[in-house]
């Protein structure tokens, strides 16, 4: 088993979203070490009443480069109550918070804000899998958000991101020669027995 790291490589507005009170524009990536930054823009044209819910769903791909290498892994509810929740449960939202230019806070207002280096740490993620799997480098994952506000429920967002899985193979070189020199299928000969030949 291979200890992985994921590489976010694309993130932005669902193909098949319909329009929603907030829009979310392609994201920039970059990188610092194994981590992704996300930094883009973002609207929302009506103020979001507290008690929104975020639901996440993944599927897992063979080639993250065709999406119809894709199966549905999970879904799962990621935010129950926005805004409302216990103050332990607030982490995630309460941190794109502080990375939003300005500032959002309870209750979400309606604007025009940025996001600025939004930091996805991914290097001590705890996902493994075997080599096997990973070799061609091209396995990953899609992560799609949706968000929902009730009375009447409808849809407020949809975000996707695509995942790349990683991993670092540590290599020693010297120990690999000499496998290669020890697994060569003809023994090495001196030049006195090539003679005797």
């Amino acid at each position: 088993m291979a200890p992985t790291h994921i590489l976010v490589t694309r993130a932005g507005p669902c193909f098949d979203s319909e329009k929603t009170p907030v829009t979310v524009a392609e994201m920039s990536l970059s990188t610092l070490g194994y981590d992704s930054l996300l930094s883009g823009e973002f609207n929302i044209s009506e103020d979001i009443d507290n008690g929104w819910k975020i639901k996440a769903t993944m599927q897992k791909c063979v080639d993250i480069r065709n999406m119809e290498s894709c199966d549905f892994l999970r879904s799962f509810d990621l935010v129950n109550s926005g805004c409302a929740d216990e103050e332990s449960e607030q982490g995630l939202y309460r941190m794109l918070f502080h990375y939003s230019r300005p500032k959002l806070d309870c209750p979400v207002q309606a604007g025009r804000y940025m996001l600025v280096d939004f930091p996805l740490f991914t290097e001590d993620n705890d996902l493994v899998v075997p080599e096997s799997k990973i070799s061609t480098s091209v396995f990953g994952y899609t992560f799609r958000l949706d968000g929902f506000i009730e009375r009447p429920r409808r849809q407020i967002f949809c975000l996707e991101a695509r995942l790349q899985l990683l991993y670092i193979r540590k290599h020693n070189w010297i120990e690999t020669k000499h496998i290669i020199k020890e697994t060569t299928l003809r023994p090495p000969t001196t030049v006195s027995e090539e003679d005797d030949e």
